[in-house]
């Protein structure tokens, strides 16, 4: 059974010369396709492949994703064993679908990758922390264990868009009065050279081979990569971290994993398993290796150098983003079941037209004109203003590996911008400005009879349902939720679903009103301590958002929170990293005729 076995390579743009009048011509083609480490390989975790047990005799077949069929058939290559490491060479064949693909990628930069394909006929297991001599090397076995192919055959080698091992590389160069041989020979030779060089550099390998250097820019390059540095916590070789990777970190440490698989996929959390980050230092550092930047000494320092590269911020930025907005959509938020949504684009007050405002359409005679209906009566004004708050993380906070303030404060601020706009909603529907709920509008019912009972309630549906637009044309407004305060959950519940009301002698005792509308429960009604106009007793009676009772409005449609993050170096006075959470919006009445008050008392 042939197990394939992923390798991250990289296509360099820059070797592919395609030659006008040279289209016949198969390019060249010289793949370091498995540097002879550790990969991490879906389905079998932490592998090595020991080269000096691989069957690699023979004309081997260059694919594309492993598809073994003829529309992708990338050439063919030779393999061979160079110092602990697996390489191909091989030509091109231009006429297929795949080959045309690869080749018009390569000319426009895109970062191909490749893997290999390898029948498995000898496996050894080793035990987590034992050393195992391979490839001309001592490698340790990973926390999981390691699985050790002794002995394969290599039944193919892909052109894919993701792998695993970032050190190996793909050369391509079209023959251009040089013999593709000679091509392939000089390839291989600079590539070895490189290898030789670069045995503890393998970051120097992967860019040297990848850009062309030759050996003396890249002995160079070793030079200064082996001048004395602070200590660094051990990151694989393998691996490259980026902001994703770093996020998915960030989010498992904090107790989001399945939100970081869910957004980020299951990729990003396998790099961020593999990047073996035991602290928040050691992601601080894996950002500074990520971009090449040197390590320095002092703990303090060194995480004041990590902010300030691009991957580290941006991870925890969004990662901030996404705990905020996680808590934001998970807060409740009653006034959905009945408030118009719509978008505004600036913070100037703006019109919005009810929904009943347009009145029936008219028969028109041959020829005639259309009528116009006035909408001066039918427009509210509604205003977004912006609500906002900091978020910031002490510099020591990362130091001392401390992320419990952040995810808390994240989690906050996200609930808090619920609660903001919940309050406005609230604070707006029981302040009743403009007499908004009065008897003339028919959406209004006060005294003894006003307690939320069957019949209360019944009369309330009975006034949604006898609206009329000036004209006198019924609106057709159907009631759907009962909002109620907690203290009339209980009277509520029951009326919507019990089976049977007690009523007077000689009337029926079945219960007209079960489920005739859904239920929701707002505590904002009853907070007398915070809002003008609320009452444990009171209770309301709104039709669909779509009748756009109560109106909230949003600027540009951004239905969330906004999150901006700022450096350390962003505020003289502090040392810490801050985040400016904001959110713009508003709310405003909307049409009386979808809702209904009752004061549930005289």
């Amino acid at each position: 059974m042939t197990t394939t076995i992923e390798q991250e390579i990289v296509l360099t743009a820059a070797k592919v010369e395609i030659a006008a009048g040279e289209a016949q011509k198969q390019p060249a083609v010289s793949i370091v396709a498995y540097t002879g480490g550790i990969m991490r390989v879906g389905g079998w975790g932490d592998i090595a492949i020991n080269l000096a047990g691989l069957d690699c005799g023979g004309a081997i077949p260059l694919l594309v994703d492993h598809d073994p069929g003829l529309d992708n058939v990338l050439g063919k290559g030779e393999a061979k064993v160079l110092i602990g490491q697996l390489h191909v060479a091989g030509n091109i064949v231009g006429s297929t679908a795949a080959a045309k693909k690869v080749l018009d990628l390569a000319r426009d930069g895109f970062p191909l990758q490749a893997s290999v394909g390898v029948a498995p006929e000898e496996t050894t297991r080793i035990a987590p922390g034992d050393k195992v001599e391979i490839n001309g090397r001592t490698v340790v076995a990973p926390k999981g264990g390691l699985t050790v192919v002794a002995k394969g055959k290599l039944r193919e080698v892909s052109v894919v868009t993701m792998g695993c091992d970032s050190r190996t590389s793909v050369a391509i160069a079209a023959s251009q009065g040089v013999g593709d041989d000679d091509v392939l020979t000089t390839e291989r030779v600079r590539v070895a050279s490189i290898m030789k060089l670069t045995v503890k550099h393998p970051e120097i390998a992967a860019k040297a081979v990848s850009e062309g250097w030759d050996s003396t820019k890249t002995e160079l390059e070793v030079l200064r990569a082996s001048r004395p540095k602070a200590p660094t916590t051990w990151v694989p070789a393998s691996f490259v971290a980026n902001s994703t990777v770093i996020e998915a970190s960030l989010l498992s440490r904090m107790g989001y994993r399945a939100m970081a698989e869910k957004t980020l996929g299951a990729e990003a959390m396998e790099r961020a398993e593999g990047l073996r980050a035991n602290s928040l230092v050691d992601l601080c550092r894996a950002a500074l290796l990520a971009e090449h930047q040197d390590i320095p000494n002092n703990r303090m320092e060194l995480v004041k150098a990590a902010v300030s590269t691009i991957s580290l911020p941006t991870a925890l930025g969004d990662t901030a983003h996404k705990i905020l907005l996680n808590a934001y959509n998970e807060s409740p938020a009653t006034w959905k079941a009945f408030c118009a949504v719509v978008n505004v684009s600036d913070f100037r007050t703006a019109k919005a037209i009810r929904p009943t405002f347009v009145g029936e359409l008219e028969e028109l005679p041959p020829g005639g004109e259309f009528k116009h209906d006035s909408i001066t009566e039918a427009v509210t004004d509604i205003q977004a203003k912006t609500f906002g708050k900091m978020l910031s993380i002490d510099r020591r906070d990362i130091m001392n590996d401390d992320l419990s303030l952040f995810n808390t404060t994240a989690d906050a601020l996200g609930r808090a911008a619920m609660r903001a706009l919940s309050d406005l909603v609230y604070s707006t529907l029981l302040s009743n400005t403009n007499a908004f709920f009065g008897a003339p509008n028919g959406n209004y019912i006060s005294g003894a009879d006003s307690v939320l009972s069957v019949d209360s309630l019944g009369r309330a549906i009975a006034l949604m349902l006898a609206q009329k637009d000036a004209s006198n044309r019924n609106l057709d407004i159907r009631p759907v939720t009962l909002l109620v305060p907690p203290e009339q959950y209980q009277t509520a519940k029951m009326l919507l679903e019990s089976d049977l009301i007690q009523r007077a002698a000689n009337t029926p005792m079945g219960n007209p009103l079960k489920n005739a509308v859904q239920l929701g429960v707002e505590p904002r009604l009853s907070n007398t301590a915070r809002f003008t106009g609320a009452s444990d007793k009171g209770w309301y009676l709104f039709a669909t958002p779509s009748d756009a009772a109560l109106i909230v409005c949003f600027l540009n449609g951004v239905q969330s929170p906004t999150v901006e993050f700022f450096g350390l170096n962003s505020d003289v006075n502090t040392l810490a990293m801050s985040w400016r959470v904001y959110f713009d919006f508003g709310c405003g009445f909307g049409d009386y005729r979808a809702a209904v008050l009752s004061t549930g008392q005289a």
